[in-house]
């Protein structure tokens, strides 16, 4: 059996990405702090970790931070990591930095099932509007990949595939608002902005819940993911599944945004910006999965802060932030794409 060995550049590049792991962690939690403690009502860090563990302080705390910040919070946490670990995947996987579910129409389609949930059987329960994400973001993806598939998967069909059913899936989103209930509609409508406003528990249960279940899967097909980078060919003399591993691994990456959809409604431009970020703070050569997730929960976390900050007369739901945001960078990456001559 071989033993690969890493050189002083491997062993250089694998302590940055471990500490700017550790950075990133420190900075989650430094925003942390501030998402709970900071506001109209300033409660103490020591009572508001109290609070958002379920530690009673006899003080507004109880409420404030226990059932309104900590909610909140930890579902902005839960569901940047989601989008940062689903972008980096498709961007691994398709060797494009243009692949993210928001943009090739993923997060559209799980938008699209979960309203289509709610229209059928009037769906309460979030569990069930999940499940309807889900098998929307299944549907629209097996769609794309038919469309896209010529021998394989073409990276530029795949974009353009995605773009185009993002657009019949938004169609769809549309038509069926106007068959609901002006109630259930206009419920839908503020869902489908993305916001973590209002969030509870049990929106934390269920992010934590999909992230518990396919963050060990992923992890598992790291080093799989990294070597298919390289080619299938090398992947395939290096001992990997090439077709079983790439399948799982796009399922994964699926799932993943269709439960943060399902929690929160289309959150943008997270699950681009975010795996680009890590790529660059790493400086790495190949996927960064644990500094993607960690940016994903820094920038989501962050932007809710920022937008929470806002005049009352120009809030704006944190998806509505993030996509204003990021579409100056969407705009830099294809102009310098343009300039390098890339396709």
């Amino acid at each position: 059996m071989r033993i690969l060995r890493l050189g002083p550049l491997g062993i250089s590049t694998h302590r940055r990405t471990f500490a700017v792991g550790l950075a990133l962690a420190a900075v989650l939690f430094g925003l942390l702090i501030v998402a709970l403690t900071a506001g109209k009502a300033d409660i103490s860090i020591l009572d508001g970790l109290k609070a958002s563990i379920g530690i009673s302080v006899g003080s507004p705390g109880d409420f404030i931070v226990g059932q309104v910040r900590a909610p909140r919070a930890f579902t902005a946490i839960l569901v940047g990591a989601m989008l940062g670990l689903s972008g980096a995947i498709l961007q691994s996987l398709t060797r494009n930095p243009l692949a993210s579910p928001d943009f090739i129409g993923i997060s559209m389609g799980a938008g699209t099932g979960a309203v289509l949930t709610i229209w059928l059987i009037g769906a309460s329960s979030l569990w069930v509007t999940a499940a309807g994400a889900v098998v929307g973001a299944l549907t629209i993806s097996a769609l794309i990949l038919a469309l896209s598939w010529r021998r394989g998967i073409v990276p530029l069909r795949l974009i353009l595939a995605g773009i185009a059913m993002g657009f019949v899936a938004n169609a769809t989103t549309q038509y069926l608002l106007t068959r609901m209930d002006v109630h259930d509609a206009g419920n839908a409508l503020g869902w489908l902005v993305g916001s973590v406003t209002g969030r509870t528990w049990t929106h934390v249960a269920v992010a934590g819940a999909v992230l518990a279940v396919l963050l060990p899967i992923v992890l598992w097909h790291a080093r799989a993911l990294r070597t298919l980078e390289m080619g299938d060919d090398t992947a395939k003399a290096l001992g990997i599944h090439v077709g079983r591993s790439r399948g799982i691994l796009a399922v994964c990456s699926v799932l993943l945004a269709a439960g943060a959809v399902a929690v929160t409604g289309p959150i943008g431009f997270i699950a681009l910006v975010a795996p680009a970020l890590a790529l660059r703070l790493t400086r790495n050569a190949g996927v960064t999965l644990i500094p993607s997730a960690l940016m994903g929960a820094v920038l989501l976390l962050a932007a809710d802060q920022v937008a929470q900050q806002m005049p009352d007369t120009l809030q704006l739901p944190v998806g509505i932030f993030t996509a204003a945001v990021g579409a100056p960078y969407l705009l830099w990456l294809v102009a310098r794409s343009s300039r390098g001559g890339q396709s």
